[in-house]
């Protein structure tokens, strides 16, 4: 489990690192903020869009077969994460990488927490709650607020 927190951090900062400092990570950066500007300049939106969706499948891949051998293989065994990751992604606001990965801490450390001290059921209802609890706070996620300041 180690091994797979260490994979985890390497590519989020693999993924940082594009989305930053490469021409594919300002091209996808531009097609998200304004793909029809973007495809004024040139860009080739439908393009930018297929590369991103392929990397973000072949990540979805390898966290499946990283995970595969800890929890097994069952054909619906994907119905569990795609709600905490939807959770997640809403929670921490889909501006920027940074807002995603502080929800993630949070919930998931909420969720470990609780599913430790009282129980699983109870640590995806604490998740839940502070979630909600989240979004009524900070409507835009917790970076919606910060990045909208700096535009």
């Amino acid at each position: 489990e180690l091994f797979l927190i260490f994979v985890v951090i390497v590519l989020l900062i693999l993924v940082y690192l594009t989305l930053k400092f490469t021409s594919l990570g300002l091209v996808a950066r531009a097609t998200m903020q304004n793909a029809d500007m973007a495809a004024c300049l040139g860009i080739s939106t439908s393009r930018i869009y297929m590369v991103t969706f392929s990397l973000g499948a072949a990540v979805s891949g390898l966290a499946g077969g990283l995970l595969a051998p800890i929890t097994g293989v069952l054909p619906n065994i994907g119905v569990i994460y795609i709600a905490k990751a939807f959770i997640t992604v809403i929670s921490g606001g889909s501006a920027i990488l940074a807002g995603t990965t502080s929800a993630s801490v949070l919930l998931g450390g909420v969720n470990g927490i609780m599913s430790y001290v009282t129980g699983p059921t109870f640590g995806e209802v604490a998740l839940l709650f502070t979630a909600i609890i989240l979004l009524r706070l900070m409507p835009t996620g917790i970076t919606g607020r910060f990045f909208r300041k700096s535009q």
